[in-house]
This record gives C-alpha cells, structure tokens and sequence, in this order.
C-alpha cells in the first residue's frame, strides 16, 4: 500500500498555533512637545514664584518698619563729653624710651530721648587719644539698657602705657597736661538696639566721636555734643 503524501497548504495559509507577530509600532508624539521646552518652563514658573514670595515678604517688611517708625517716632541716642579726671600721668625712661603711664576716670553721659523705647547697649569701649594721636587710655564696661526719657553717666577707668615718639614729645605732653592746655577726644563704640516691653531688636554697630577739648575746657563745665555714626558710614 503507497504511502499518502501530505497535503500542501494552500498559499495564504497561516498556521493558528503560531502566534502572531505584530511591527513595532512607533508613537506619533505633537509637534508642540519638547521636553527640553517644559523643563525650562517649569523653571521659569519657579522663579517667578520665588521672586514674587521674596518682593511680598519686602513689602510687608518695608510696611512693618513703617508702621514702626510712625506709631514709635525712633530717635538715636545722645552722647556728651562730660568729666575727665586724672590719677595719674607722668613720663618715664625705658628701655624702648620714653613711655607715658597715665590713669584717668572718663565720664561720658547718654541721653534716650524716645518716649516709649528703651535702648539696649551691648559692651562699650572708649579710647582716649591726645594731640598727635598719642593714646591716654582705654576703658569698657559691659553692656546695659537705658529706659525711656533716662540720663546716665557712664565712667570708664583709663589706663595707658604708651610708648612714645621722642623725648621732645614727653616734655610737650607733660607740660600742656600741667597747663591744663592738653587737648583730648574720646571715641566710643559699642552696639545698639531698641525694645519695647519684652521685644527687642537686632542690634546695630555705632560709633561715636567725642572733642576735640582741652582739659581746662572740660575743667570749666562745657559739656560738647558728641557726633554718632551708624553702621560704620
């Protein structure tokens, strides 16, 4: 008996148990997208937010500090050159050469002329300088707060060793000084800041220039207003 040959498939058949394989298909994305684009989008979007929360918080500051200054009036504190006093000054010989060893007390008054604030004041320190820069002395003292529509007088003990420039320098210092003709200025520095009740403020660096006055001026009363300078300008 002949074998059966197998039938041939018909063209076009396709075999149901082999699965079917489907192209790739390739995603079509709109003209209009740029990943690029949307990142620098989103910064942008960014910045203009912070940039907007920044410019309210300054209004609010600036209105804040308007509101401040109207309803408070702030006022800076007033300085006078009011007593020097010496314990000691003469000139001795070293080894370096002449040295000038002086000791004095210096009184400087403060004035808070606000209604309602108080001025806080951190460590203060004064240099006591003579003609040619010589320095007479240095003194601080800690810090403290003057309340409102107070006066104090504030003393710094002075104590200098300095060395001088030539003996012809001595001989002036010392006799100008027995002459009461010496010619002093104090300069202050010290941080202040305003409270009010239990707030207080950030505190700001100031400088203050005291002179120039010879001694018999101090001696007679006169009493000069002393320039302040804030922030260091």
């Amino acid at each position: 008996m002949s074998q059966m040959q197998p039938l041939k498939k018909p063209p076009g058949f396709k075999d149901p148990t082999i699965p079917i394989q489907m192209p790739p298909r390739k995603v079509q994305l709109p003209p209009s997208f740029n990943p690029q684009k949307e990142r620098s989008n989103c910064c942008c979007r960014c910045f203009c937010c912070c940039f907007l929360i920044i410019l309210i918080l300054l209004l609010l500051l600036v209105s804040a500090c308007g509101v401040f200054y109207l309803w408070f009036d702030p006022k800076a504190p007033v300085f006078h050159l009011r007593s020097l006093e010496f314990t000691k000054f003469n000139v001795t010989e070293s080894q370096d050469g002449q040295r000038l060893n002086a000791q004095s007390v210096l009184g400087v008054e403060l004035k808070n002329p606000n209604g309602e604030l108080k001025i806080v004041y951190g460590d203060t320190k004064v240099d006591l300088k003579g003609e040619n820069d010589v320095n007479m002395g240095a003194g601080e003292v800690v810090g403290f707060v003057l309340e409102n529509r107070k006066v104090k007088v504030v003393k710094f003990v002075m104590k200098s060793n300095e060395l001088l420039y030539d003996e012809s320098s001595g001989k002036l210092i010392v006799d100008e000084f027995k002459n009461k003709n010496l010619r002093v200025s104090a300069d202050v520095s010290t941080d202040i800041g305003v409270g009010y009740k239990g707030w207080k403020s950030w505190n700001i660096r100031v400088k203050v220039s005291c002179g120039s006055l010879r001694l018999k001026q101090i001696e007679n009363g006169a009493t000069p207003k002393c320039g302040i300078t804030l922030f260091n300008w």
